[in-house]
């Protein structure tokens, strides 16, 4: 199977999560971004100027404790 044809598997299985997670309707706006965490790489997705983005990382993420109050919502959950 061809890399590229692969890529496209992963990018497909992003966004399957993506919508497992907020709903099979859920438009992906300008300015809207997620990342997926394979076994062997990260992947980041985003929406700019309405152009589709991904940037595939390779290797395993590295894992910090450690919460962000930027992305803490004021009832103290994360977002």
């Amino acid at each position: 199977m061809g890399i590229l044809i692969r890529l496209d598997e992963a990018v497909n299985a992003a966004f399957a999560e993506f919508k497992k997670e907020f709903g099979q309707d859920v438009k992906f706006e300008d300015g809207d971004e997620f990342v997926t965490i394979f076994n062997n790489a990260t992947l980041v997705i985003s929406l700019e100027n309405n152009t589709l983005k991904t940037k595939f990382i390779g290797g395993k993420p590295y894992q910090v404790d450690m919460t962000l109050a930027s992305y803490e919502s004021e009832d103290g959950e994360n977002e």
